[in-house]
Parts: structure tokens; C-alpha cells; sequence
């Protein structure tokens, strides 16, 4: 398996250079075997809509966990709690659901499934009561949470009659349904998300094929209080929709039909879509956005390229555009992922610092993983007085000429000529 390792970068953000560091860590399952069948082995993560999810802070990951060993036919799940450098936490019993967890709230405290809900104060409680009414049981799920945890978003319906959108205060059991588009009157499919401040809603709009032989028709749909926007035309046949939404709602992300491929996008009301893989190398597949950091300039997800097996997690950062996940942590950062596959990157905290996915190890076990960028100490400021000037490059010559260890900066285990070449790169970057 990868080793955790914090490996030290130049990254550009806000049109500046900053160092910082990064951290790959293999997401553990129940216990010292994976879940096999016939079919398949899992570690943990495997899965679902949503798989991994992360809190806000980035301090909590919620993702599948399998039963260690082999067992003949359908391997139960059930789902797990975990933090980096603790132990997995099971919190709910086996699953019989489509979903995993849909939702983790800002501090990790509450955990929201399609139909259940654990929380650090009540622990597990099955949430089927509060997604059905008069007229019996419902084709209901949740499929987000906003921060706080008091805002719910969720499709009702009764099969295969359309489904309405609505959100659910948890705290008084007030459901409020939410309209429909003018443009398509006939329903709201799966997969809707919530703003993390639980004020705008963003899903599927789906209007229903008149006889057998026409498609249902899909457009992404973004909801502000009672107003519905279409923010992409009705397309035939191709299932397009907005998956996440920032903290206030002002960015969508999602996916568009583009020609004979599906696109990961970004929409803001101003600007518009913006396909997030245009002009990337290798996009020549399909793209698939999943999830948003708080101000919008993160996007996580999954792309497809021809040519190559399975899909690949990606990441968009305003600023330096679409990237292969895989590719930065082993390029940038030297971090050794020999063997490992990261499939799909399902979920970012609100810094857009954590990221969170599912991918195959070097076992060819699927396998949940967590990426951590930090800020990285300031280097330049070799004297540390808060400042980069030429106090810190008559510091580091001091140390440089007695081959001082702190001298080492490009830690390659020498004090050379390439430490003075990388100290001059960070001292006029001035991080």
C-alpha cells in the first residue's frame, strides 16, 4: 500500500506561488481482510451514489465498510466514521439501501443517509417516518444535508407517478415542497443537492417521454427560494443534472450532455456553464463534477478517457484548471502511488484543502482514500521573523556554509548547490 507521506509543493493560488504540502492516506476497512465474493474484494469505500463523503472542516470522512472475509453472493454494508490517525468508528447496522451516507455536517457531528440519520448524540435512528404522509409510502430518499444539519433535500413521489423536490427541517418535521419548472412540469429526478447554508437547491429536472417509444428529457435545475432556473436546455435521453452547490448557491456543478460525451461543469448565474475539462490534456472522454468546496473555486469528480481503463479522479482549482488527481500527488508532491488507480474523487471540504474518493490499491482491492493539502511553513523566512527580505538569505548562507541540516532545502539528505536553487525559488515567490 502507498505510505502517508506530506510531501512539499509549489502550488499557485490567487495568482501567487505558495508551498505546501500534501498527505495521501489509504482509507481503512473493518478489519485486517478485506470483503471478497466471487466477484470482487473491498477494503472500504466502494459504492453508491455519493461513497465518501467529508465534513466541512475536513476532520471527518463517512464512506461504505464490508464485513472482513469471504462470503458467497451480496456483501452487506453498513457505514463507518473515521478521522485520520484514528480507528474506524461502524455506525449504522447493514444497509439495505441504494445509498451510503449523502451528507456529513460541517464538524463531522451528524451523518445523514437516504433514509437514516446518525448523529454524536443519538447515535443511529431510521428516518422512514419522515418521508412518507397521508397518501402511504412514498418513492422518498434524502440526498443532502446542509451544514449546520438543519436543512434537508430530498425527492417525493409515488412510482412512477413524477417526484416532487423538497427540503425537511429535521428539527420540527416541516417539509416544504418545491416548485417545478415552467419547462418541465412533469417531475424532478435523483441526485439533488442543498447549499451548505441550506438556502438553494440544485438537482434534476426530468420531464417524462409521452409513449413508449420517446425519452425522458433532463436539465439541470438550480432552485432559489421559489424560483427554478434551468441553467442547461432539455436534452433527450442523456441524464444531466447539478450534483453539488457551494455555501451560498451561487456555484452549480454537475453534468452536461456535450455531443456524444457527458461534461463536467461549473455554473454561476454571471457566467454562466463552464466546461471544466475544455482544453485539459487527455480530455478526450467524458468528465463527471461530484462535489464543490465553500467559495466555489474547487471542484472534485471523475473523467473518462479513451484509450484507458476506468475513470480517473480529477480536480478543477480556479487558477490552474483541470488535473489529473493521480498525476499532481505523484508529479508535484513525489508521493509514491505505484499501483494505486484513484477512480473517482467524490467529495472536498470547504477549504478545498481535503479530498476525499474511492479508487483500487496496489492489491487490486477497491479502497476508500483521503488527500490533505496544507499551507506549508515558510521557508524563505529562514530566520523566522515573520518576513521574507535578505535577512533570510544571510541566514541561510550562514547555515549553508557550516552544511547545517536546516540547509537541506530541498530534502534530499545534502547540503548543495540545489538547496541554494530551491531557497531562491521560495525567497522570490516570498512564501
Amino acid at each position: 500500500m502507498a505510505r502517508s507521506i506530506a510531501a512539499l509543493s509549489l502550488m499557485l493560488i490567487g495568482g501567487s506561488a505558495v508551498a505546501q504540502t500534501a498527505q495521501f492516506i489509504p482509507i481503512p476497512g473493518l478489519g485486517a481482510e478485506p470483503a471478497c465474493n466471487e466477484n470482487v474484494c473491498i477494503v472500504s469505500g466502494s459504492g453508491g451514489w455519493s461513497g465518501v463523503r467529508v465534513s466541512g472542516d475536513g476532520s471527518v470522512v463517512a464512506y461504505p465498510v464490508y464485513p472482513p472475509g469471504f462470503i458467497s453472493g451480496y456483501i452487506p454494508r453498513s457505514i463507518g466514521r473515521w478521522s485520520p490517525g484514528g480507528a474506524v468508528q461502524e455506525i449504522t447496522p447493514p444497509l439495505g439501501g441504494l445509498y451510503p451516507a449523502v451528507g456529513v455536517s460541517s464538524d463531522g457531528g451528524v451523518i445523514l443517509g437516504d433514509t437514516w440519520r446518525w448523529s454524536a448524540q443519538n447515535g443511529y435512528e431510521d428516518l422512514f417516518s419522515l418521508l412518507v404522509d397521508e397518501r402511504g409510502v412514498w418513492t422518498s430518499l434524502f440526498f443532502g444535508m446542509s451544514d449546520d444539519a438543519q436543512t434537508y433535500v430530498g425527492i417525493r413521489g409515488i412510482y412512477p407517478d413524477p417526484a416532487d423536490m423538497f427540503t425537511l427541517r429535521p428539527s420540527t418535521g416541516q417539509a416544504t415542497v418545491l416548485p417545478r419548472s415552467a419547462g418541465v412540469p412533469t417531475g424532478y429526478y435523483y441526485f439533488n443537492a442543498i447549499s451548505g447554508d441550506g438556502r438553494v437547491v440544485g438537482g434534476a429536472a426530468r420531464s417524462i417521454g409521452s409513449s413508449m417509444n420517446s425519452f425522458d428529457t433532463y436539465a439541470p435545475v438550480v432552485i432559489n427560494g421559489t424560483t427554478p432556473q434551468l441553467i442547461s436546455p432539455l436534452i433527450d435521453g442523456n441524464f444531466q443534472g447539478v450534483n453539488d452547490l457551494n455555501f451560498d448557491g451561487s456555484v452549480a456543478v454537475g453534468v452536461i450532455a456535450e455531443g456524444f460525451q457527458m461534461k463536467a461543469f461549473r455554473w454561476t448565474a454571471a457566467g454562466g456553464i463552464e466546461l471544466l475539462d475544455e482544453g485539459a490534456p487527455g480530455a478526450n472522454g467524458s468528465s463527471f463534477a461530484r462535489a464543490v468546496n465553500a467559495d466555489g473555486s474547487v471542484v472534485v469528480g471523475e473523467a473518462l478517457r479513451f484509450g484507458f481503463p476506468g475513470t480517473t479522479a480529477f480536480v478543477w482549482r480556479a487558477g490552474t484548471g483541470f488535473r489529473d488527481l493521480k498525476q499532481e500527488l505523484e508529479g508535484e508532491y513525489d508521493i509514491d502511488l505505484q499501483g494505486w488507480q484513484l477512480l473517482v474523487a467524490t467529495d472536498v471540504s470547504n477549504d478545498g484543502k481535503t479530498i476525499v474518493g474511492q479508487g483500487r490499491n496496489p492489491q487490486g482491492l477497491e479502497q476508500a482514500f483521503y488527500v490533505r493539502f496544507d499551507d506549508a511553513p515558510c521557508i524563505a523566512d529562514f530566520n523566522q521573523d515573520g518576513g521574507v527580505d535578505g535577512g533570510d538569505v544571510e541566514a541561510f548562507f550562514t547555515a549553508f556554509q557550516v552544511a547545517d541540516p536546516l540547509a537541506d532545502v530541498n530534502e534530499d539528505g545534502g547540503v548543495d548547490g540545489g538547496d541554494i536553487e530551491s531557497f531562491f525559488i521560495l525567497w522570490q515567490a516570498g512564501c
